[in-house]
């Protein structure tokens, strides 16, 4: 009862964080978060745990701004992606009940999705590995907003009307919100009741998080809760209004008081039959059908940080943004829920980690002593140098070479020494301790690409590219309507003010920037990368998470 009543006490004032020699203080956990620290604007709420004990619980700023509600380690904040593993727990307690197994294909229990030339299994949504479009950039290359109220019916038909799939399942790995929204409809297909309730009666309250839950209705009240809001360029702040109610993708409700319970309940498991093995199929990370690591468990992520394992996953929607970030070996977790928008979780939450874990850390040293740096001429490296587009972003980088040095090249200001260790492998110097490089390959027809590489982990790719730029008298040919079954959408393109604009009912979406033969640039993001057949009357747009979206000329 004491240790109830101090929690309690504590949720409005937060708690001392002392621990171990370093004798961390409420300042130094303060400073990270100064910027929330203000009694007129958003911030979050943040815990930290070590050896079992919640030894550090704290909110900062508004969870309202329009009627002055502080947060506090009580207050409820919509959790973004961090929902996946929620939703991938929930398929393994059913897997765990004999109801599914994860090698079945998806149309077992939903029968009327259709049939592509390979299977998907349910494993292949808990890994990324479906190739199922994500569901947010169908909507965007719709012209429509998360903002909007689309229902969960909606969006499975869009995803049944889909004629093609990003990759043959297994074979790549590409995040998808697409795919865990169908695990939330074969959730509720085999349990015979919904994700919201299935999680509620197996997860939830067996773990005593009364105050989390999945929100698959927006007309629904939550107590407590925060609003998002976006940061304005002037530094004041608009409330992000939201009506998302779909759920398997996100939808989850939580507070830091709760997720603390989740979070220790990875060491002693007492949900379904209780145990571990639950635990470490959730954390198992997915293999390709090559047998390569998809560098992806059922919902989060395991890497490693500064030498030591770290499970995490972010999340990341309207105006909210949040962090669980775990360090199994040191037993030791920081939670970062926050309610604006500029946040950089991931950053935050590991500048918590820093404080607490520094001694266990490789030295910089010790993270490189296994790489063997290599003295490379410009005879091997010349063939790397060129301009690289990732084409589902649309983001150009450039390879330089001088003095036979390589550079990763973002922008004129921003460019990185490139120090290899093997023939294709390079470590970027001037990022992290060791952590971050380039890994150059061959793809299609022999084409010079290079992957990003964190920790060890390959992630996106960018291929190299012959930069193409038209005149304006050279863009007429482009101009036209095009039209898209997948998206039931059409794309009216034309010429103004001297480049190619994109319109959406009569709506001004973008400007299109030519950047190599038939490929422009979307100055939207949310379109993407623009591919035009040499006749003109078809055209394919990848964006993110998104590939090959076919259009033809009408």
């Amino acid at each position: 009862m004491k240790k109830l009543t101090l929690i309690c006490f504590c949720c409005f004032f937060g708690f001392s964080p002392f621990y171990g020699a370093a004798q961390i203080q409420e300042s130094q956990i303060d400073f990270v978060f100064k910027e929330w620290n203000e009694t007129n604007v958003p911030g979050g709420s943040v815990g930290i745990v070590k050896d079992g004990e919640l030894i550090f619980f704290k909110g900062y700023g508004l969870a309202d701004l329009e009627h002055d509600i502080p947060n506090t380690p009580s207050t409820v904040f919509y959790i973004g992606s961090n929902g996946k593993q929620f939703a991938a727990f929930c398929v393994l307690l059913l897997e765990e009940q004999g109801k599914l197994k994860l090698t079945d294909d998806i149309r077992q229990y939903l029968s009327d999705f259709p049939e592509y030339e390979s299977p998907i299994t349910i494993e292949n949504l808990l890994y990324h590995t479906s190739g199922i479009r994500d569901y947010s950039s169908l909507w965007d290359l719709q012209g429509r907003s998360y903002f909007d109220l689309i229902t969960a019916a909606e969006t499975y038909e869009m995803l049944k009307r889909q004629s093609r799939i990003n990759f043959p399942p297994g074979e790549e790995v590409l995040y998808s919100n697409g795919g865990y929204f169908l695990l939330s409809e074969i959730v509720q297909r085999v349990a015979g009741k919904s994700l919201k309730d299935f999680a509620k009666e197996h997860i939830f309250d067996p773990l005593g998080m009364e105050h989390t839950l999945f929100l698959d209705n927006h007309k629904d009240l939550i107590k407590n809760r925060a609003f998002g809001y976006y940061k304005r360029a002037d530094g004041g702040f608009d409330n992000a209004i939201r009506r998302f109610e779909l759920v398997g993708s996100g939808g989850v409700y939580s507070t830091v008081l709760d997720l603390y319970k989740w979070d220790q309940n990875f060491y002693n498991n007492k949900l379904g039959e209780g145990g571990q093995k639950i635990i470490n199929k959730l954390l198992k990370v997915g293999r390709l059908n090559n047998g390569g690591s998809t560098g992806e468990s059922a919902g989060i992520q395991v890497d490693t940080y500064k030498g030591i394992t770290e499970v995490s996953h972010g999340g990341s929607h309207g105006g909210f943004r949040t962090q669980i970030m775990r360090f199994p070996d040191q037993n030791f977790s920081v939670i970062v829920l926050s309610n604006r928008s500029d946040t950089n979780y991931n950053t935050k939450a590991r500048e918590i980690a820093d404080l607490y874990l520094e001694e266990h850390y490789l030295s910089e040293s010790e993270t490189r002593k296994a790489k063997s740096f290599l003295d490379l001429k410009s005879n091997k490296l010349s063939k790397f140098v060129g301009d690289y587009i990732d084409e589902y972003s649309g983001r150009v980088r450039s390879i330089e070479m001088s003095n036979d040095t390589l550079f990763y090249v973002r922008s004129e200001n921003r460019k990185d020494k490139l120090v290899p260790f093997s023939q294709t492998d390079f470590e970027i110097v001037s990022r992290g301790n060791g952590q971050f490089g380039i890994a150059f390959e061959k793809v299609e027809q022999g084409r010079q690409a290079f992957r990003f590489v964190n920790d060890g982990r390959k992630t996106t790719l960018f291929k190299r590219f012959e930069p193409r730029v038209y005149a304006a008298d050279e863009l007429q040919p482009f101009e036209g309507n095009y039209y898209s079954k997948d998206l039931n959408v059409t794309y009216d393109i034309k010429i103004q003010n001297e480049e190619l604009t994109l319109f959406i009912n009569h709506n001004k979406m973008s400007t299109l920037k030519p950047i190599a033969k038939g490929t422009f640039v979307s100055s939207n993001a949310d379109f993407g990368v623009f591919f035009f057949a040499d006749d003109k009357k078809h055209l394919k747009v990848n964006a993110s998470r998104i590939k090959d979206v076919e259009f033809e000329r009408i």
